[in-house]
């Protein structure tokens, strides 16, 4: 039998952030897969990572710059794994009145689409979700109907809505002592700098505030969070506008 992993990959930095820790990543879907093993022999079809690259000025900051560095080793990184696949999408600039802030697009939709296609076509019998968010419900609800099963895995009961908790047929709140990674105590410069920078932390202004997308993933999850996403498995960046 086969499983694929589904990550939001900025609801997964949020708490990685929050909680001071260095992932690593070559563990982690040994991690998100171990409790499933405990019952049926399980192969790893992949494991997708949903993102989105840093917001860059038409003439970039030096701080836009030093992001969009940070992002592409972060990609390199990832798609290095194996049978890991980075589906990135845009971040888009965004105002409500005076406020600037930026918004990840159609990580929700392309999530979706993913798990329904493989789960209807019979490429796998488990899904592995880590995310929080309402929008993926439906989703869910059609990979049931295909005949798969869905263990849902969430940071904490504030960032977790609470239909897509009952929808789930196995739910995992992430212990974070035990999440394959190291706790950094007094993160240096550079350290924690893509958990802390992410892909859209401060805005375009300078003020050094978390962006939308960074305040939605970490506290207001009720609101619709739109996020990464289009490298697909081979590793190849394929942004989606």
């Amino acid at each position: 039998m086969r499983a694929a992993i589904f990550i939001d990959g900025a609801y997964l930095l949020s708490f990685l952030k929050k909680n001071n820790i260095e992932p690593k990543y070559d563990e982690l879907s040994d991690y998100l897969l171990k409790p499933l093993r405990k019952s049926v022999p399980l192969d790893l079809l992949r494991c997708y990572f949903y993102y989105c690259a840093p917001w860059m000025s038409p003439e970039p900051t030096d701080s836009e710059k030093r992001r969009m560095e940070e992002h592409d080793a972060f990609m390199d990184e990832i798609t290095s794994l194996p049978r890991w696949g980075v589906r990135l999408v845009k971040l888009h600039r965004r105002r409500d009145g005076n406020r600037e802030y930026f918004e990840q697009k159609r990580v929700d939709v392309l999530l979706s689409v993913d798990m329904v296609r493989h789960s209807a076509a019979g490429h796998i019998q488990h899904v592995i979700v880590v995310a929080g968010d309402s929008d993926f419900i439906p989703a869910i609800e059609a990979t049931k109907e295909s005949g798969a099963t869905v263990s849902l895995w969430y940071g904490d009961e504030n960032t977790i809505h609470k239909d897509l908790l009952a929808l789930a047929d196995i739910t995992h709140k992430i212990d974070w002592k035990k999440f394959p990674g190291k706790k950094i105590k007094d993160a240096k410069p550079g350290i924690l700098s893509r958990l802390r920078s992410g892909s859209a932390s401060v805005s375009s202004s300078g003020s050094g505030q978390p962006s939308g997308s960074d305040q939605r993933s970490g506290r207001d999850h009720r609101r619709r969070r739109r996020r990464p996403s289009n490298r697909n498995s081979s590793g190849n960046s394929q942004p989606v506008s």
